[in-house]
């Protein structure tokens, strides 16, 4: 009775251990999970959807600070922000300072919107580093179409609201 109990509860932890084991090979360091955003990179709500992709900076030999916004895919849109750019701080974005296109195919322009009249974005630099060229921060933009090519496009208002970004100022300095 007693072989017979001891031959039962090894085999039970024997079988615990194998199953530990293999529990434990499954779980390794590297998941390769996908942080929120990476560097150079922006995640923000396109009217109220999540809107996410890359981001190309770029600072001009007259400060002004140029951010493109281009979402994933080829018909995922831009988002174009020129400021002059003094460091952190937030930055208030008027008519063309602020805008998005929206294409086809990344090459056929079906819509196109700016700040609102009488409005405007705003363009928060939270983090910057100067000496290696890197900025994090926000964005929300109050969008109206200036031009409407696609006719299943009827709302003439886009909100571009939560945005966060960081990445890298390219290194050349635009003329």
């Amino acid at each position: 009775m007693i072989y017979i109990y001891f031959k039962i509860t090894f085999m039970q932890t024997r079988f615990f251990f194998i199953l530990m084991f293999i529990l434990f090979l499954a779980c390794g360091k590297n998941d390769n999970v996908e942080p929120l955003f990476l560097d150079n990179s922006f995640i923000a709500a396109r009217d109220n959807e999540t809107w996410k992709g890359t981001t190309e900076i770029s600072l001009t030999a007259s400060d002004t600070l140029i951010f493109l916004a281009v979402g994933k895919g080829l018909d995922n849109g831009v988002m174009v922000a020129k400021m002059k750019f003094n460091g952190i701080g937030s930055y208030k974005l008027y008519d063309s300072n602020g805008s998005y296109y929206n294409t086809l195919g990344g090459d056929v322009l079906i819509s196109e919107y700016a700040i609102e009249e009488a409005s405007n974005g705003i363009f928060s630099i939270s983090a910057y580093d100067n000496e290696n060229r890197y900025i994090e921060g926000s964005v929300e933009l109050p969008l109206k179409a200036t031009r409407l090519n696609n006719p299943e496009i009827k709302d003439s208002l886009l909100i571009i609201s939560d945005g966060q970004f960081k990445g890298f100022i390219r290194e050349e300095i635009l003329e």
